[in-house]
């Protein structure tokens, strides 16, 4: 197994998810990697790379604006990126081709989109998809919101109704359930979308609200904030079964780091960290920590903010 650390400083590789030196294996920004079940994309600055072994990548598309954001189908069929500027673009035969999902031009929330950030582009910041439901696409727009298609992309309704429209990560887990990680809140549906319910407040840490992203794993849900206020710096990582328990788990570096990304692989779950000392450290070393039966520990360090993980 290798697991693949995304950051701005490239890829690197960390063999059997523990080793002590890992390799860079791609130069370039690195936004999001996704495993494809034959290997891994990677959706950068420069375009989208695809590997099948983790070590040697190969450039297999060049779009309009970065690559920040990338999914499989469930069947894997098909490949969505989306850009910044936002847009969402498909390739049905392994990124040799793409078309653009123009559809999401059409919104008449776009113009809210740049109210919200005025002198900067908004970004499709996530993709997710579910094989419950695999003709449905729902994407987190940076900022403006929860976007959901049921046919492809091809159409797109609003679904950011009582959800912070600063979306960093969409979870899906299951055809109409997914978890939003926000800038300001982490929210859940179990309706596609058309309500949504705060779930952070019942963490009883109010400062801890800044969240990037999360994954499941046999029933739990892995996730973490960084803090903001008097708590700052620092992250606080959390756990949540299903019968509604949540659990604050200490890891290493929580004091100037907080936990951005994660990765599955049998029965382990991997997160990736960064720095936040001094703002966001993008180029500042960081953890890769692995959960073992009596909680979280250091399994590697990277050269720079572990911005997103995959395994292959």
């Amino acid at each position: 197994m290798v697991l693949l650390v995304g950051t701005f400083d490239g890829v690197f590789a960390v063999h059997d998810g523990h080793d002590g030196s890992p390799e860079r294996r791609l130069h370039a920004t690195v936004y999001r990697l996704c495993s494809t079940g034959g290997g891994c994309i990677a959706a950068t600055g420069s375009g989208l790379y695809r590997t099948t072994d983790g070590h040697d990548w190969v450039h297999v598309a060049e779009l309009p604006g970065a690559a920040v954001s990338t999914a499989v189908s469930p069947d894997g069929e098909r490949w969505y990126v989306g850009t910044d500027p936002a847009a969402v673009h498909v390739s049905t035969d392994d990124g040799a081709s793409w078309r653009e999902l123009d559809a999401l031009q059409s919104l008449p929330d776009r113009d809210r989109w740049r109210d919200r950030a005025p002198g900067e582009d908004a970004n499709v910041r996530t993709i997710a998809v579910h094989p419950g439901a695999p003709d449905r696409l729902a994407v987190g727009i940076e900022p403006g919101g929860v976007y959901l298609s049921v046919d492809g992309g091809e159409t797109w309704s609003a679904r950011s109704a009582g959800v912070h429209d600063d979306v960093h990560h969409l979870l899906a887990l299951g055809a109409d359930e997914y978890v939003a990680a926000c800038g300001n809140g982490l929210y859940r549906t179990d309706d596609a979308g058309r309500t949504w319910l705060r779930q952070d407040t019942d963490f009883r840490d109010f400062w801890f609200n800044y969240f990037r992203e999360s994954c499941q794993h046999d029933g739990t849900l892995y996730t973490a904030a960084n803090g903001w206020g008097p708590a700052a710096p620092g992250g606080a990582l959390f756990e949540a079964t299903d019968d509604g328990e949540v659990e604050r788990l200490p890891y290493p570096g929580e004091n100037d780091s907080f936990v951005v990304s994660w990765a599955m692989e049998d029965d382990t779950v991997y997160a990736g960290t960064m720095d936040v000392q001094d703002g966001f450290g993008q180029y500042a070393p960081a953890r890769i920590l692995r959960r073992e039966e009596h909680g979280w520990f250091e399994a590697a360090q990277v050269p720079a903010g572990a911005r997103t993980l995959a395994t292959i």
